[in-house]
């Protein structure tokens, strides 16, 4: 039993070591982020504007007990039946009143208006999806590139390091000069100072992603060394404009917004109209006493149709009438400024993607091209035809250069997202797709 158990733990190591995925830190972040879950909130809060505006259709009825004590004092009477004096008597009374509205204007547009604000609803929660989506994939793609820096500028740090001492070495024996090893030791220096900059930034990284998902995430993927490089399809900017006006989530939520502040006007001009009201009306009434003395017991059923005609109410359906439609106008204009922005959005998602790929090629000859000046300007100062420091400059601009290659990767696999995000198609499965360049 013990070797089974033994055998199982072995054969899960890999996978425990590959920490959690992208996907997996995303579903954390569906549970735990509180900017989703205030979304998710106001969506259900106002899916309840249908069966408020609907109540505005149906009946209303209620039911009234009233208890009245009285003391009637007689102070004089022509009626020779009833003499001078005080009585005491209580009186009870029940009413059940029932009101069913005919018509009325401003529960029509009230209706129309619950439609838009549901809608405008639903088009906010889903864009308030893909806004964790892509914000839970650039906080964990900005973890990996912070974990690229610091491991990149420990690796300098290192080289750095044995070359100081290589310098302390040569001087000790003769063969080195003191310029070399205050070169290094300067360099090296530097490299400190930077290794623990990048250890904050890595930190950092980490507590930007546990906002959003509610853990704290040590072990994750990695960047594979190649993943395919694609363009945007089409390779048209324009189309993806057009694709991005008609299906935008931020901006099919902006165009309900605008229709809900449009029927606010109907709705505040409906103040003006008649309304018109069926009243049922049933009442009994227990009295102790009457004015003519003795008790009474009296029920009484109306039915009554009532037509309201508003006349003057100085002027307030007018005000907020104004003040609806100033917002109406509001409305148009963040509408304007949405459109734009997102227009502005995809095209430099787009660009960023489209130039992405040359971008991540070029880097990559970069590197590669550092690389070559490192071992050239090495073997240099071994032969004696460079001093330290040329070297140490060519450490420097090799961790840069795959410091810069990396982040280029990153970039290019966000900008992807983002440019799906503005058409209004990113979902899950994008996620998917870009888990496939890491391991």
């Amino acid at each position: 039993m013990l070797r089974l158990v033994g055998t199982l733990v072995v054969s899960l190591l890999p996978l425990l070591a590959q920490g959690e995925t992208l996907l997996e830190a995303y579903k954390l972040a569906r549970d735990s982020d509180p900017k989703f879950k205030s979304a998710q909130f106001e969506s259900k809060a106002s899916a309840t504007a249908i069966d408020q505006a609907r109540a505005g259709f149906l009946p209303t009825a209620r039911f009234d007990v009233d208890q009245m004590a009285t003391r009637q004092r007689i102070l004089s009477s022509n009626n020779p039946i009833f003499g001078a004096g005080v009585t005491d008597f209580p009186t009870y009374s029940h009413t059940l009143s029932v009101t069913q509205p005919i018509f009325r204007k401003d529960v029509i547009e009230r209706f129309a208006q619950a439609k838009a604000v549901v809608r405008q609803a639903e088009y906010s929660v889903l864009a308030s999806e893909q806004d964790l989506q892509l914000r839970t994939t650039a906080a964990y793609l900005s973890v990996l590139a912070a974990a690229d820096g610091l491991t990149l500028v420990t690796a300098e740090r290192q080289s750095v390091g044995k070359a100081l001492d290589l310098a302390r070495e040569k001087l000790r024996m003769g063969l080195g000069t003191i310029t070399n090893q205050h070169d290094a030791a300067a360099r090296h220096a530097v490299t400190q100072a930077r290794e623990i900059e990048a250890q904050n930034k890595l930190r950092d990284a980490r507590q930007g992603l546990r906002e959003i998902t509610g853990k704290l995430i040590e072990h994750m993927q990695s960047l594979r060394a190649q993943f395919p490089l694609e363009t945007p399809e089409p390779a048209v900017i324009e189309r993806w404009i057009e694709v991005a006006f008609e299906q935008n989530l931020g901006l099919r939520a902006k165009r309900e917004t605008v229709e809900v502040a449009r029927q606010e006007v109907e709705r505040q001009r409906a103040g003006h109209y008649p309304s018109l009201n069926l009243l049922l009306s049933h009442n009994r009434r227990d009295a102790g006493s009457t004015l003519f003395g003795g008790g009474s017991n009296v029920e009484t059923t109306d039915l009554t149709m009532r037509l309201s005609v508003p006349l003057f109410d100085g002027g307030l359906t007018s005000a907020v009438t104004q003040e609806a439609a100033y917002r109406f106008q509001k409305s148009q204009e963040d509408l304007e400024l949405e459109r734009r922005a997102v227009e502005r959005a995809t095209r430099a998602a787009f660009e960023g993607t489209l130039s992405g790929v040359s971008l991540v090629q070029a880097l990559r000859q970069s590197v590669v091209s550092q690389e070559s000046a490192l071992e050239a300007k090495e073997q240099g100062y071994k032969s004696g035809l460079f001093t330290l420091l040329p070297v140490l400059d060519a450490q420097r601009d090799l961790s840069l250069a795959k410091r810069d290659y990396a982040q280029a990767r990153y970039d290019y696999l966000l900008n992807r997202l983002k440019l799906k995000q503005a058409a209004g198609t990113l979902s899950e499965l994008d996620l998917v797709e870009l888990s496939a360049a890491l391991q």
